[in-house]
C-alpha cells in the first residue's frame, strides 16, 4: 500500500516541480547565451534577475510543499479520506516523508545543474579550466594530509547532509502535529514548535562540535591565496549522524503518536 500512496504523491506533486525544473533550465540556457554578447546587457540582465527568481521559487515551493502536502492531505479535509485508507499512521507519514526527501534533492541537482548550464554557455567559460584547477589542488592538498580517512569523512559528511535533511522534514512534521493541537493558534504554534526543536537539535550538536577540535587544513601556496578548510574530527562527525538519527526517530514516533491518538479533523 505504501507504494500506492507514493504514487499518488508523486502524481500530486510532479506537474508543479516538472514546471518549475523546465523553467529554471531553460532560463539558465537563455541567461547563459545572452552573457556572451555585451550589446545585450539590459536583456541578460533581465533574464538572469528570472532565472534568480525562479530558483528561489523551487526553493520555497519546495518547503512549502512539504507543509502543505502534509496538512491538508492528512490534518485537512482530506484527511478525512486518507485516515479511512487501509494503511497505518506510519505508511501515510513515510509516504510523504520519501516523496519530500526526493523533491529536495531532485531541487537541489536541478538547480546544480542548471548553474552549470548556464556558466557553460557564457563567458565565465574562458575561467572555468582555472578555477577547475584550483579545486582540484584543494582536494588533493586535503586528501593527500588526511589519507584515505578523507574519504572516508567525506562519504560520513554525505551520510550526515542526507540524515540530517529526513531529520529538517520529519521537525517540521511533528511540528505541525504539535500545532494542530492548538486549532485557534495552529500557525503560530507549529512555528514555535518548529524553532524550539530545531534549536534544540542544533544546540546539542554545535555544543559538541565546539568542544571538540578542529583540524585545520591549509596550505598558502594555491594561487597565492590561503586556503584554510575546517575538518570535523571522526568523533564530531560521528557524533552528529548519531544526533540527527536520534532526532529523526524521536521527531517519526512523536508525530506518529499524535496522529494515532490526538487527530482532530473537526
Amino acid at each position: 500500500m505504501l507504494k500506492q500512496l507514493l504514487k499518488y504523491e508523486f502524481k500530486a506533486t510532479g506537474r508543479t516541480y516538472g514546471g518549475l525544473y523546465l523553467a529554471l533550465v531553460a532560463l539558465a540556457v537563455l541567461s547563459g547565451f545572452s552573457l556572451r554578447s555585451s550589446s545585450k546587457d539590459n536583456f541578460a540582465s533581465l533574464l538572469l534577475f528570472a532565472y534568480m527568481i525562479v530558483a528561489v521559487a523551487v526553493a520555497v515551493v519546495s518547503v512549502m510543499t512539504i507543509v502543505t502536502r502534509f496538512t491538508r492531505n492528512l490534518l485537512g479535509r482530506e484527511g478525512y479520506l486518507m485516515h479511512t485508507l487501509p494503511v497505518t499512521e506510519s505508511q501515510l507519514i513515510l509516504s510523504k516523508l520519501i516523496s519530500s526527501v526526493v523533491w529536495m534533492l531532485c531541487s537541489s541537482i536541478v538547480g546544480i545543474f542548471s548553474f552549470a548550464v548556464m556558466l557553460l554557455n557564457s563567458a565565465a567559460l574562458q575561467q572555468l579550466p582555472e578555477l577547475w584547477q584550483k579545486v582540484v589542488e584543494i582536494f588533493r592538498e586535503i586528501f593527500r594530509m588526511t589519507g584515505s580517512s578523507g574519504w572516508l569523512w567525506l562519504i560520513f559528511e554525505t551520510l550526515n547532509g542526507l540524515v540530517a535533511l529526513v531529520s529538517s522534514i520529519l521537525c517540521i512534521y511533528a511540528a505541525c502535529m504539535i500545532g494542530h493541537q492548538f486549532k485557534k493558534h495552529m500557525v503560530p504554534a507549529g512555528i514555535l514548535a518548529f524553532f524550539l526543536l530545531s534549536f534544540l537539535q542544533n544546540w546539542l550538536n554545535s555544543s559538541v562540535s565546539s568542544a571538540d577540535m578542529l583540524q585545520a587544513v591549509s596550505d598558502p601556496t594555491l594561487g597565492g591565496v590561503d586556503v584554510s578548510i575546517a575538518a570535523p574530527s571522526a568523533f564530531t562527525t560521528l557524533f552528529g549522524l548519531a544526533v540527527s538519527i536520534a532526532f529523526a526517530a524521536g521527531y517519526f514516533l512523536l508525530t506518529r503518536w499524535l496522529m494515532e491518538h490526538k487527530l482532530n479533523l473537526e
